[in-house]
């Protein structure tokens, strides 16, 4: 990284706001790849799972039909216009009884009782399965042979029989469950179970094979083929499971408010099957909604058959009593004034019989009402099959029908549950039973009255019959009852021929669209283009992840970027570890023309812009916490300085950790402690070094308290006199992370070196110290990055360094940052706080 200006230094790189994003993605892109290896390896793994997937699942269809349903009720050829009824006369008698809202069809469609009519027709208590190479798939009707099962023994349910089939036609059958359940069929329940059950048998096809669990025959058919492979399965499936499995599979969706067509769609295993089960299950439900309809119709036939049975009788017995009589008294015609009373007794006749009639059905009608029971309600004969078109009465059974049609449609419902639907629907109907009970009432007085006076006059004309002659009075009473017992006979067979018509018309208020297909050219599920796009972005998203959270949970400095988010001072050097160099500290020194020594000369060339081309300038090297690298790298600063030949001089200020009495083999004690006590002067503890340009400076004793000698005004006449004497002037000084020595003389340096070791310095540490490092205001920060290590994962410093030199050090802290404790293991002599006095 380049040092552009002064301004640059002092204050760090805000960089341009502009920019930051752009900057920020480039980062997180060159992160990816530089683990482009993982992303690799992580796709390659995860296309291959899902082509194995792919592979191996079971495919699922989805299969589907369409029906219209009708919402309204048809018109019929016996429809009343101006001159007829004003309603159809067969309305309620179950022709045109389409009451059923679409939305209840949907539910009837999809209910438990019609789907389970329907498996009553199928036969898909065996399922059959043929065993392949790669997967095991259902077939239905595509295998060579089928289970004759009795229904009347127990079975095994939902464990695997594998059946081998030879050439020669013998059947290899055997059954190796850990657990099963033996189930009756005939009481629907599970009667035993059993663990750890086998069973193999070889058999000729046709034999049945029995067990206390099971019995079956198995018979070969026509698509039976000796040179096949013949490895099949078949298991046996309750009822329930059954009903439920597809009752979840099945969907009735409605494609349009605008219109009733429903569409029926199942997925499934198998699509043959799957077609085989939705035409059964539109043939069911037309069938079911037509029985509906003829419900009514056959009540009203069987009505009318019953008064026709009475009549006939009477009917039978009026034309022999009026035979015999013309026989006896050769009466073959009457008088003109007999047939004028017989005619108009004859209208009189016609109308007692049409009320009648219709009083009967009023009092059927309030025997229905008064029943009181809402569960067993049965739709009720409608009024115009018996001739009568009142427009209230009329209008109150339809609603009625129309309320237990409702809620007989409600199968998933059990009528007598308080369910909001029923309850609901109940009180729905006790209102309209109410009012038509009302209603009724009122027409069973008009009745009653209407047949009262109609009594009145016929026996008027009773009263003028009987003045006639004997033998012609008694042959018009005898004539009239023949007349009318014949009138109200046709008058019953003309409406039973109508009932019977109505019903003989009836058709189901539904016609399939579309035939059951399949949707599509191959199978809904595994969606395979889907299953590998799954893959890919995990492939790509769990290394990205990983990477992720790994730098989220890392707290340590990895990477130039955690030290740019941390702060904005700039990073003037890297210097990068490398084994061959271990142990030793004075790099520089020993090896002057080396790659290694290159970044002492680059962090060299930026000091000059850091201190401004500075006379004598004052150059602090910290750290966060020991072990950095602090020392190691003032040593080899100092030393990059003095090759220039420029007279420098190594002040070790880290009066706790010393350690350059031992790295430069100095044999005396004295040093910045003696200056400070006053028991030495500056020639006494300045010390030569192999390089004749370098001067070192020790730290001398270990003193009680070093953070007071810092403060001493004798350390800045050192400071001072160093400056007229040498060229540059290089202070190791305590980890600022720890102490804050540094901040004592901020005023006297010119320059403050922060070492920041690669994958050890903790980034929370690393940000508190330059924080304080801030809050001081100390002039000319820099950060060194220490010990960086070059690999395929850790080449993300310092872009321009590419070499693969740098060091490696082992030394240690001997001496922690508290009160000293003599270990044995250090050379430098401590003071007591008497000789400090």
């Amino acid at each position: 990284m380049e040092i552009k200006n002064n301004n640059q230094v002092n204050n760090g790189y805000a960089g341009n706001k502009e920019d930051e994003d752009s900057i920020d993605l480039k980062k997180i892109i060159f992160k990816f790849l530089r683990h482009w290896y993982w992303f690799v390896l992580a796709v390659v793994l995860a296309l291959g799972v899902a082509y194995v997937y792919n592979r191996y699942a079971v495919p699922v269809y989805e299969i589907s039909s369409s029906m219209l349903v009708e919402e309204e009720n048809k018109s019929t050829p016996f429809g009343g216009g101006a001159a007829g009824m004003s309603q159809n006369i067969f309305e309620g008698l179950g022709g045109m009884n389409s009451m059923q809202n679409i939305f209840n069809q949907m539910i009837i469609l999809s209910s438990t009782p019609i789907i389970s009519r329907t498996l009553d027709e199928l036969d898909f208590e065996v399922s059959y399965y043929a065993v392949g190479r790669v997967a095991t798939s259902e077939r239905y009707k595509e295998v060579p042979f089928v289970v004759i099962w009795d229904e009347q023994h127990p079975q095994i349910i939902n464990a695997d029989f594998n059946l081998t089939i030879e050439p020669t036609g013998k059947l290899q059958l055997s059954l190796d469950e850990e657990e099963i359940s033996v189930f009756s069929y005939s009481e629907e329940e599970i009667t035993e179970k059993k663990s750890s059950y086998a069973f193999s048998k070889t058999v000729e096809p046709g034999t049945k094979i029995s067990s206390a669990e099971f019995s079956f025959t198995i018979l070969l058919n026509e698509q039976f083929n000796a040179n096949a492979t013949n490895d099949y399965k078949f298991r046996f499936n309750t009822k329930s499971a059954l009903v439920k499995n597809y009752r979840n599979n099945l969907q009735v969706t409605l494609n349009d408010e605008a219109t009733s067509i429903l569409t029926l769609t199942l997925r499934d295993y198998n699509v043959k099957k799957s077609v085989a089960f939705l035409n059964k299950l539109t043939e069911v439900y037309q069938l079911d909604n037509l029985e509906k309809k003829n419900e009514n119709a056959n009540r009203t036939v069987q009505f009318i058959t019953s008064q026709l049975e009475n009549i006939s009788d009477s009917l039978n017995v009026s034309e022999t009593r009026m035979e015999s009589f013309q026989s006896e008294h050769q009466v073959l015609d009457i008088s003109m004034q007999s047939q004028q009373l017989l005619e108009q007794m004859r209208e009189l006749d016609q109308e007692k019989v049409a009320l009648e009639t219709q009083n009967k059905y009023y009092h059927y009608l309030r025997d229905y009402i008064r029943k009181g029971n809402n569960q067993e309600l049965e739709t009720v004969i409608a009024p115009s099959a018996m001739g009568i078109q009142d427009p209230l009465l009329n209008s109150l059974i339809l609603q009625l029908n129309e309320l237990i049609t409702q809620k007989s449609s409600q199968t998933s419902i059990r009528s007598d549950s308080q369910h909001p639907t029923i309850l609901r629907l109940n009180a729905q109907i006790e209102t309209v039973k109410n009012s038509l009970l009302e209603n009724v009432n009122n027409i069973i007085s008009q009745s009653d009255m209407a047949l009262e006076n109609l009594n009145l006059r016929i026996r008027r004309f009773d009263a003028e019959v009987r003045r006639l002659p004997a033998t012609e009075r008694n042959y018009v009473n005898i004539e009239r009852k023949y007349k009318l017992n014949n009138e109200i006979y046709t008058f019953l067979l003309q409406k039973l021929s109508e009932a019977q018509i109505a019903k003989a018309s009836n058709i189901p208020d539904s016609q399939v669209i579309e035939e059951p297909q399949m949707n599509g050219t191959g199978p809904v599920e595994p969606k395979t283009m889907m299953i590998y796009a799954i893959g890919l972005l995990l492939g790509l998203g769990l290394p990205a992840g990983i990477i992720m959270l790994a730098d989220f949970f890392n707290n340590k400095v990895v990477s130039q970027d955690d030290i740019e988010a941390i702060t904005s001072y700039p990073i003037i050097g890297h210097v990068f570890h490398t084994e061959s160099e271990k142990n030793k500290r004075t790099l520089v020194l020993d090896k002057p023309n080396s790659p290694a020594s290159e970044s002492y000369r680059a962090i060299r060339t930026k000091l000059n812009l850091i201190t401004k081309g500075k006379a004598n300038p004052v150059i602090a090297v910290t750290s966060t916490f020991p072990k950095e690298g602090k020392s190691y790298n003032s040593v080899n600063i100092a030393s990059s300085f003095a090759l220039l030949h420029k007279k420098t001089v190594l002040l070790d200020l880290d009066l706790r950790n010393s350690k350059l009495k031992e790295e430069f083999g100095l044999k005396s004690d004295m040093g910045v402690v003696n200056y400070i006590i006053g028991k030495a002067g500056r020639e006494e503890i300045t010390f030569s070094t192999r390089h004749p340009w370098l001067k070192i400076i020790p730290a001398g004793p270990i003193p009680p308290n070093p953070g007071e000698m810092l403060t001493d005004s004798k350390l800045l006449d050192l400071l001072a006199e160093l400056r007229e004497i040498y060229d540059v002037i290089v202070i190791d000084t305590a980890p600022v992370g720890y102490v804050a020595d540094l901040f004592h003389m901020h005023d006297f340096v010119d320059a403050n070196l922060f070492v920041v070791r690669h994958k050890f310095t903790p980034k929370m540490a690393l940000k508190t110290a330059l924080e304080e490092v801030t809050k001081h205001e100390l002039r000319g920060v820099g950060l060194i990055v220490n010990d960086i290590k070059l690999g395929k994962k850790n080449y993300n410093f310092g872009g321009g360094y590419g070499y693969g030199y740098g060091y490696g050090y082992g030394y240690g802290y001997g001496y922690g940052y508290g009160n000293y404790k003599d270990d044995g293991k250090s050379s430098r002599k401590v003071l007591n706080p008497d000789e400090v006095k």
